[in-house]
């Protein structure tokens, strides 16, 4: 890695960290109120892909499905 650069861009909702899913899914504040009603507060991993529906229906709402 050289002068700040990655190749992980930084979370679009709360920029505070590298957008990946666990971060998203169980992290992220910025997306917290839209997960909240699918997912509710999911601990692990395996807990919030435990509802397949739920997952969809985060992933849905947030519009970035693409």
């Amino acid at each position: 890695m050289t002068s700040g650069i990655t190749d992980r861009p930084r979370c679009r909702a709360c920029m505070e960290a590298d957008e990946t899913p666990t971060t998203v899914l169980l992290r992220c504040t910025g997306v917290a109120e839209q997960r909240a009603p699918y997912l509710g507060s999911p601990t692990s991993l395996p807990e919030a892909l435990g509802d397949l529906g739920g997952l969809l229906s985060f992933w849905s709402e947030l519009g970035w499905l693409e």
